[in-house]
């Protein structure tokens, strides 16, 4: 059993992590400002800042897990520190927007780094008996971190230009790193009992990030080039499927997707996503383009949806324990469906308390899902596949914000308020398609979580 930890030491680990999704919300409030400054349009900025961003955590989750087994996750993890920052200081500086892009990557690089490892020493230095109300801390400080991102990220842009919002986590890096570095004994029981022996997959990371750039932008081109590239990314993630049911060490356990549970409570996490993430990053050009809203105030109205995902976070839990999991899930899809049908009938003419109410009924039926939701997918499999089930659906959940990201960048392609206003309607309508889709999915959940007799 290992040691009690210093509170510092705990403190390091959450004050790092807390910044992934802190800066995966701040920006959405500071995009229109960054796009003003490199006059680039709304859909091709979100692209390029959240695009690329969403697709590195995709590709490194995984191998970033099995670096801090080989090195040591203390060691890992100042090295997720390390990148965050520099890409933190590329952003700061940046002259153009393509060095905006690079410190996004390198801050997603680390951001990856920073979110496997932190779980790992949280795992290894904690008690077994505390582990599991040290993990719902850890999980409440993350949804706070990304519930607080636009209030945070407007208040920021407004008053000292959105170079802030990048600026700010510098302070928290040094202090993350000064506090995770000193200890070292922590080191030793990080990697007792592991001895991984395990190699990188860069033959699947490679396959995987060719095909899904492939795809990605394709979706952003004209022409014939849509075509070709849709192609060659689906021969790419051929070819990536071939290889990962032959290499010993693969990036993702295809095996995994033959449960249908799992397949399906992974499809309604990454569906959720879409919707959740396209609307973050798509109301602030709504709202300052056609309410000609100041960025704090946006962040107060994005609140409204992060923080009832958060509250209804732990009362999903517990309505699944009481109603049972395809029935919680479902009214959890049920209520994100109603706030997305009033932003698509009141899209133009709506009040500000309206468009709240709309993203707290959104927000609330995010939150009620998403712990049941992974609990029934977790549940459809064997206990020593959990950690390795657990990398696919974080993936999954990516792999959705990814979808989210690359219909407002396609669809949103025009600054004239009138013409904007058309395609903000029609963004909101094919959210209403996907929340259904999720809804005619979550019919197949079992009614429990263990459902299977295979415990969680």
């Amino acid at each position: 059993m290992p040691q009690q930890p210093p509170r510092r030491f705990i403190a390091a680990i959450v004050l790092g992590a807390a910044l992934i999704p802190l800066n995966s919300t701040m920006i959405a409030v500071a995009l229109p400002a960054i796009g003003e400054t490199f006059s680039v349009s709304p859909g091709d900025l979100t692209f390029w800042l959240v695009t690329s961003y969403l697709l590195v955590n995709i590709i490194l989750q995984s191998p970033a897990g099995k670096l801090g087994d080989m090195v040591g996750r203390r060691r890992a993890f100042g090295i997720g520190l390390s990148l965050f920052a520099v890409g933190v200081l590329i952003a700061t500086f940046a002259p153009f927007l393509a060095a905006v892009v690079a410190s996004r990557i390198l801050m997603a690089a680390g951001g990856a780094m920073l979110l496997p490892n932190a779980m790992a020493l949280l795992r290894t230095v904690i008690a077994e008996e505390r582990r599991p109300r040290a993990f719902g801390y850890f999980g409440a400080m993350l949804g706070a971190s990304a519930a607080t991102g636009p209030l945070v990220g407007g208040f920021l842009t407004e008053y000292y230009g959105w170079e802030a919002i990048f600026l700010v986590n510098l302070p928290i890096l040094l202090l993350s790193w000064i506090l995770v570095q000193s200890d070292s004994s922590y080191e030793r029981e990080s990697m007792e009992n592991h001895g991984s022996r395990s190699k990188f997959d860069f033959t699947g990371m490679g396959l995987l990030a060719i095909s899904l750039g492939f795809i990605v932008t394709g979706m952003k081109s004209d022409g014939l080039w849509p075509l070709v590239a849709i192609v060659f990314g689906g021969l790419g993630l051929y070819g990536f499927t071939r290889w990962e049911r032959r290499t010993p060490d693969p990036l993702i356990d295809l095996q995994l997707f033959r449960s249908i549970p799992f397949v399906i409570g992974g499809s309604v996490i990454g569906l959720q996503n879409l919707g959740m993430y396209a609307l973050l990053f798509q109301l602030p050009f709504l709202l300052i383009g056609w309410y000609q809203l100041d960025p704090v105030t946006i962040g107060q109205i994005l609140l409204a949806m992060t923080i009832f995902m958060v509250l209804f976070s732990s009362i999903g839990g517990r309505m699944a324990e009481l109603l049972g999991t395809r029935t919680t899930v479902l009214l959890g899809l049920f209520t994100s469906l109603i706030g997305m049908i009033m932003l698509l009938a009141t899209t133009g003419s709506a009040t500000l308390w309206w468009m709240s109410i709309s993203l707290a009924w959104v927000g609330g039926g995010i939150g009620m899902v998403m712990g049941p939701a992974q609990a029934a997918a977790l549940s459809a499999i064997s206990p020593e596949q959990s950690g390795v089930a657990s990398g696919v659906l974080s993936t999954m959940r990516y792999l959705g914000g990814v979808a989210g990201i690359t219909i407002i960048s396609t669809v949103l392609t025009d600054t004239d308020p009138a013409v904007m206003l058309e395609q903000n309607k029609l963004c909101f309508g094919i959210y209403v398609g996907v929340y259904l889709l999720a809804l005619l999915l979550a019919l197949m959940l079992p009614g429990r979580a263990n459902a299977l007799g295979v415990k969680p």
